[in-house]
Order: structure tokens, then C-alpha cells, then sequence
């Protein structure tokens, strides 16, 4: 009986500390409510000034996937000084996945899709602009996907979103934005020209990349109906006489250009196979495109001495007298081929002279002939 009785015993002793065990256990892996740090609840942000007093804070950054860092700060001086600022546009009207404290995580992975993504927020208000856009070389190339796709120009590429100006307040600053991606090219025109006179004395005479490119609208300058229409687009400003006057450049390189046989050539091509290009030269094949340089240039590619080797670029047997036969772009005058301009004067002369002195005996020897025919009848 004491034997059952201290087995009883013993049973109950083991399983009262195996439940205290168990307890203590749980009680350790249990959190301390009263230690904990509860989750704060969502600040709803409801003012530019909410932003602004963690965004303006320095040195900012946030890490992306990709371990690029995405740097955060805004300078809230710039922002109210810049366009979308002085306009009221408040963060959230851009930001509009952004509506309390903490936020949600980014959903973008590199810094690229950054700049693309939120590139999309400014159709909200520039609806024209965006419009344009979808028909631009740089729309299409992203569209069409490849390894270039993500590289086009997005709006955030050119407009700074948070420290927008005129974009084209001083027009050479236009270079610096094409230049951001077109580099190579934007070297080249700074060299030429135009772009001297552009960046070096801010000429407004002068072409800047939007305007033989277009701004929102930018189209493949590698296809055919732009080079073929690239000689009115040079004429543009090459047939303005007042413009031209100032610098002393003659005006009427467009029609002698058209009344030549390259151009004429190029002028039925255009008529007639809009789809295809002449085998003719256009204005960028003798002058160069972004890096066109003045007449008195040594390096210029129509001066005197290096026109040879422009010529043969299309015509390869040429020798050292084939440039002699062009005119330079002059309409011929005492001043600008002298001998053209009097070999012409002495035919409209001639000519005429010829033809009318035909005409007059023609028109003599019918009438006498008729006034012989009645002399006859009567007798």
C-alpha cells in the first residue's frame, strides 16, 4: 500500500515540473509585452512641408536592389526657385503612391527604372507634351524593346522633376541636355560653327539641336523623308535674308541648289520615290551635319583646296580641275562668275536676237508670198 502510494506520488511530482517546464519555456520564448516597441500606426502625410522636413535633411540615400543608391535629399531652396515650385506643385501631385509615413518600399529594382517609371507622372499634366512624345524616335526605340529600350530618353532625362528650368533659358543649355546621351555629338557641334557661335556668344541665330531635330517630337534622322526634306531644313534659315544679311552669307544657296543637277535630281527623286534616296548629294554630304564648319575654315570640307576630296567622295576619278565647274552656291554676276554671268548676259541677247530677226523674215517672206499670190489672181 505505502508502495503504491509513494509511486502515486512520485507520478504527480514529475508531471507538476513538466508542466512548470513547460511553462518557464513559453514564458521565455513569449514575448515581453511590456518591453516591446508596438508598430507605429501610418502618418498620413497631408502637406509639402511633411516631405520636406525629412527630405530636405542631408545625405539621403537609399540602396536598390541592384546596389545602386538612390540619393534622396532635395534642396528645398532650388525646388521653390524651379518651375514646378513656383507653380505650387506639390510632392504628392508626383509622388502619388506616396500618401502616408512610413512608405511603401520601391517597387523599382536599378536607378533606371526610377527615372522611367516615374517619367510616366508627367503626362498627367503635360498631356500635349506626352502626346508628341509617342511618335518620337526615342518612344519608339523603347517601345520596340532591345538592349537600347531602357537607354531612350524619358522626360526625367532632360526635365529635372524637382529642380525643372526653362529648358531653353540660355538655348545653349540645350546642348548640355542632348549632350547628356549624345556626347560624341554634341563635341562635334560645339566644335562647328554654329555651335561656337551658339555656346561661345549665345547667337540666336544659330541652330541648336531642337531645331533641326524638334523637341517632343523627334524623329529618326537616319530615315529617308528626313534627309530628303534636310535641304529645306537647311534652307530654313539659309534663304532668310534677314538673318543672312547680318553675317553676309548669300541667300540663294537653296535655289541654286535646287536649279543644279544634284538637286534637281534630288527634288524629282523626292516627287517621285519619296521612299527612296538619290544617289545624289544633299546638303550634309558636301558641308557635314553636326560638324560643319565656316567657308574660311581650314578644315572646312568646301573650300578650295579640300573640295577635290569632297567631290570624290561620289566621284572618285575626278582630278584637280573638277571643282572648277561649280558655282559656289552664286547666282552669276559681274562679282561671282564673271564669265557665266556674261556668257548668259550675251545669250539673252543673242537669242532673242536670233529668234525675233528669224521670226521678222519668216513672217516677210509669207507675206510676200501672199501679197504675190493676190497680185497674181487679179491679173
Amino acid at each position: 500500500m505505502v508502495r503504491q502510494f509513494l509511486r502515486f506520488g512520485a507520478i504527480v511530482v514529475v508531471t507538476l515540473l513538466a508542466v512548470l517546464g513547460l511553462a518557464y519555456a513559453r514564458a521565455q520564448a513569449a514575448p515581453s509585452y511590456q518591453d516591446a516597441t508596438p508598430t507605429p500606426e501610418p502618418i498620413p502625410i497631408t502637406s509639402d512641408q511633411q516631405c520636406l522636413d525629412c527630405h530636405t535633411a542631408p545625405d539621403q540615400i537609399m540602396q536598390l536592389a541592384s546596389g545602386e543608391s538612390l540619393y534622396l535629399t532635395i534642396d528645398g531652396e532650388a525646388y521653390a526657385d524651379s518651375l514646378h515650385g513656383k507653380a505650387s506643385v506639390g510632392c504628392t501631385k508626383c509622388h502619388t503612391n506616396v500618401t502616408a509615413y512610413p512608405h511603401e518600399p520601391l517597387a523599382e529594382k536599378d536607378l533606371r527604372q526610377v527615372t522611367i517609371n516615374f517619367s510616366q507622372t508627367c503626362r498627367q499634366c503635360h498631356s500635349d507634351q506626352a502626346a508628341k512624345n509617342l511618335d518620337s524616335i526615342h518612344q519608339i526605340i523603347r517601345e520596340q524593346g532591345g538592349e537600347n529600350a531602357e537607354n531612350a530618353a524619358a522626360c526625367a532625362d532632360c526635365h529635372n522633376p524637382h529642380y525643372t528650368q526653362p529648358p531653353a533659358q540660355p538655348r545653349s543649355k540645350i546642348i548640355s541636355t542632348c549632350g547628356r546621351c549624345h556626347s560624341r555629338i554634341a563635341a562635334e557641334y560645339r566644335e562647328s560653327v554654329h555651335g561656337a557661335a551658339l555656346v561661345g556668344e549665345e547667337n540666336i541665330d544659330v541652330p541648336a539641336c531642337t531645331d533641326c531635330h524638334g523637341v517632343h517630337t523627334i524623329v529618326d534622322p537616319r530615315t529617308t523623308g528626313f534627309l530628303l526634306k534636310s535641304p529645306e531644313l537647311c534652307a530654313s534659315c539659309h534663304s532668310n535674308k534677314g538673318r543672312m544679311a547680318k553675317y553676309g552669307i548669300n541667300t540663294t544657296v537653296f535655289n541654286t541648289y535646287v536649279a543644279d543637277f544634284h538637286g534637281t535630281t534630288v527634288t524629282l527623286f523626292e516627287r517621285q520615290s519619296p521612299d527612296q534616296l538619290p544617289n545624289k548629294p544633299l546638303c550634309i554630304d558636301c558641308h557635314g551635319v553636326h560638324n560643319i564648319k565656316t567657308v574660311t575654315d581650314a578644315e572646312s570640307t568646301v573650300i578650295k583646296q579640300n573640295l577635290l576630296k569632297t567631290c570624290q567622295k561620289c566621284h572618285p576619278s575626278a582630278t584637280a580641275n573638277y571643282p572648277d565647274a561649280w558655282l559656289s552656291h552664286y547666282t552669276p554676276s559681274p562679282e561671282h562668275n564673271s564669265l557665266v554671268y556674261y556668257v548668259q548676259l550675251f545669250y539673252q541677247f543673242f537669242i532673242p536676237a536670233v529668234v525675233g530677226g528669224m521670226a521678222v523674215f519668216v513672217a516677210a517672206d509669207a507675206g510676200r508670198r501672199i501679197a504675190a499670190r493676190i497680185k497674181g489672181g487679179k491679173k
